[in-house]
């Protein structure tokens, strides 16, 4: 079971690029096995600003 954080900026509105930086991962399954792809994502501009999949 994977741990589930606490949401610490539920009420916080970015008002400008670069102000909050949101971050997720995806298992997905393949015929290899399971591969995930990490993002992160600027809250305001919805820009991905890194990547790591594998």
């Amino acid at each position: 079971m994977y741990k589930k954080y606490k949401n610490l900026v539920k009420d916080h509105v970015p008002t400008r690029p670069e102000q909050l930086w949101v971050s997720d991962i995806t298992y997905i399954k393949t015929e290899n096995g399971h591969n995930y792809l990490a993002l992160v994502t600027d809250a305001y501009s919805k820009q991905i600003m890194g990547y790591k999949n594998r």
